[in-house]
């Protein structure tokens, strides 16, 4: 028996763009049995994958474990492949982050975003991912998510109960990291929600968009830290439009054929989906984006105050830039439906 195993650590985007690979491992690489482990975020992203045979759940950020030397990571994974008897490793930690994104502690997170741009910006993310596992001849192939019958009954009974005539938007409100905020959202949804009567919004994000980023309008759903993050992730397959900053729910709904609109201020669009014919994403307007960089104290980052805290000015889109694509989204979406539709008939 030919034996794999890959390991990755990440936020709910960086395990996205690595779905691919246990596929790649056997279908393309002949491996029987293929093993992944992952931190807790991972069992939204990588639950009823039929080509993963075993599922190693860690999680290397809580304490203890996190105030180990990085020596201590390594040690483990030797161990696991050592017992185990696997024929092939795969770390895919640090694929993204130093592999194809300029870290604070990294030099080039200091030199020119022209630098960075040249460095990084000619692949997508799961083509990068593809090449540091080791099979460039394998570029092209793109994510994917598995869900339950019972899961899709769920989200589908919702969508057909409360949404089945209108026009649905998806609004991730913020995603990790501060340049991961849909700034000035409330404005943006509102003219574009009043410009459509039939169209409703349901927002998500996490505890602190609930506290702090929500926001009223007579058809805006609230949703924001209610909804699992694994229904979250499906329901974008159901909506008609997705529309977030850099995050990995917006991943999801491009890898799903909804049309997407993702606000890019680190990455760029082709890092994102760009290749994708349902990625409306635009490139946030300020000069140093796409800077190619993971900022966690924003070093020579120009910031501005927003909600009382400092937030990198990349956030801060040009909102007609931003309405126009929605409209472009929003055409390409109600053709789509129209298409579907004529095809059960």
């Amino acid at each position: 028996m030919k034996k794999a195993y890959m390991r990755r650590y990440g936020a709910y985007g960086d395990l996205i763009h690595a779905t691919h690979i246990p596929r790649l491992l056997k279908e393309k690489e002949g491996f029987d049995y293929v093993a992944v482990e992952y931190n807790p975020k991972g069992m939204a992203v990588w639950a009823n994958n039929p080509f993963i045979d075993n599922h190693i759940h860690f999680d290397p950020y809580q304490p203890p474990i996190c105030d180990y030397p990085a020596s201590f990571l390594q040690k483990r994974m030797d161990v696991i492949v050592r017992e185990g008897n696997y024929d092939h490793c795969i770390d895919l930690n640090g694929s993204l982050e130093y592999g194809y994104i300029a870290m604070e502690d990294d030099n080039i997170y200091y030199q020119h975003e022209s630098v960075r741009r040249e460095r990084f910006g000619k692949w997508n993310y799961y083509d990068q991912n593809t090449i540091f596992a080791g099979y460039p001849q394998h570029v092209g192939m793109v994510g994917e998510l598995f869900f339950t019958d019972e899961e899709r009954a769920m989200v589908e009974n919702i969508f057909n109960r409360e949404y089945k005539d209108n026009f649905v938007v998806i609004a991730n409100l913020s995603g990790t990291s501060k340049h991961k905020l849909f700034y000035d959202a409330k404005r943006i949804i509102s003219s574009f929600l009043d410009k459509h009567p039939e169209s409703v919004c349901i927002t998500m994000g996490d505890k602190d968009s609930a506290d702090n980023l929500e926001f009223d309008h007579p058809r805006v759903i609230k949703r924001s830290n209610i909804y699992p993050m694994r229904q979250s992730l499906l329901m974008t397959e159901y909506a008609d439009m997705v529309i977030s900053a850099e995050s990995g729910l917006p991943v999801m709904s491009t890898l799903s054929g909804t049309a997407t609109v993702q606000i890019m201020t680190a990455a760029s669009i082709k890092n994102h989906g760009g290749d994708f014919p349902n990625d409306f994403s635009i490139q946030s307007t300020i000069a140093c984006s796409p800077c190619h960089k993971g900022p966690y104290d924003y070093i020579g980052c120009p910031m501005f105050d927003h909600l009382g805290i400092k937030y990198p000015k990349c956030i801060k889109i040009n909102a007609e830039l931003l309405l126009n694509r929605m409209e472009e989204a929003y055409d390409y979406a109600r053709c789509k439906k129209a298409n579907a539709k004529m095809s059960v008939v």
